[in-house]
């Protein structure tokens, strides 16, 4: 048992009676986004681990809070007397350990929303490609489970492939029907589209139709959609460069220019205006570049996962 596991089974031990009496109803919702997410815990592991998290940074952050508070009261305000400044410390440091103690919690609640997201863009970036390879084993006469096995050892498909690569094993393993293991695999994934294709696959093993037809339907679907994602896509790039230009650039370029000649009208104030172009040189343009590259990578469209 690795230290991991240790922690959230003690914070189970100690809170899961209080998360089962007055939590569990309030963020019933969050179940579906830990089981999505592939996080393996249940409801009441995670918000037990979300609480004693909580616990401690409030702990932590309020006995610093409270001492840093002290100490810059004492130098700041001379004239203000120990005790006071002992009871305002506290009061700051409980309210500064209380708001991150929420942020925390917060963290923790949107977590799973966040992995879902992400692995939701990376299956439906894939998904017209892995259907498409399905639908063409499936032309050759390929059995339900060969065509499932054959995509979880394709792992170019990513998070698809993970998908298939759990089915098998329920099937293999487990001794799963292969319907319900596909059902499963449904219920789970992240991806709308991706569970659409499950539940038609389940539909046909059971109830019987042709497969070959209904996955290039899928394919070609889903492929439409994946170009005019990739149109939208061209579309937004071509706006945030334009922003990127004219505000990062040329307005750094402009507040250059304009701060020199500001300088050198006033002699009084040149230290402040070249330490100000200090940091828009290196500080504000680095930052905005990297953060305009984590945009347009957050919003890419790709085929790799």
């Amino acid at each position: 048992m690795d230290s991991n596991d240790a922690y959230i089974q003690v914070s189970y031990k100690y809170f899961c009676e209080f998360v089962r009496k007055y939590l569990v109803s309030s963020f019933n919702d969050l179940y579906k986004d830990i089981k999505r997410a592939n996080i393996p815990l249940t409801l009441v592991e995670y918000l037990s681990t979300a609480v004693a998290v909580s616990l401690v940074v409030f702990t932590a952050m309020s006995i610093a809070g409270t001492v840093i508070a002290f100490l810059l009261l004492i130098s700041v305000a001379s004239g203000i007397a120990v005790p006071s400044a002992i009871l305002l410390g506290m009061f700051l440091g409980l309210l500064f350990g209380a708001v991150s103690s929420c942020g925390i919690f917060m963290l923790y609640y949107t977590y799973p929303s966040v992995i879902v997201g992400n692995r939701r863009k990376k299956i439906d970036d894939c998904l017209p490609f892995a259907t498409l390879y399905l639908a063409t084993i499936s032309g050759s006469g390929t059995p339900p489970i060969a065509m499932f096995r054959a995509l979880a050892n394709f792992k170019e498909y990513g998070e698809i492939s993970k998908e298939a690569e759990r089915i098998i094993d329920e099937t293999d393993v487990l001794g799963v029907n292969l319907a319900v293991a596909i059902e499963n695999a449904a219920n789970r994934t992240a991806s709308d589209r991706l569970r659409d294709i499950f539940w038609g696959i389940k539909s046909i093993i059971v109830v019987g139709g042709d497969l070959q037809t209904f996955l290039h339907e899928k394919a070609g679907n889903t492929m439409m959609e994946y170009k005019r994602r990739l149109a939208t896509f061209t579309q937004q790039l071509t706006m945030y460069i334009e922003m990127y230009i004219t505000v990062v650039i040329v307005g750094s370029v402009f507040f250059m220019v304009l701060t020199t000649i500001m300088g050198s009208m006033s002699s009084g104030s040149s230290q402040i205006i070249v330490f100000v172009q200090f940091l828009i040189t290196f500080l504000f343009l680095p930052m905005a570049s990297f953060g305009f590259m984590i945009l347009i990578k957050g919003i890419a469209p790709s085929t790799k996962t």
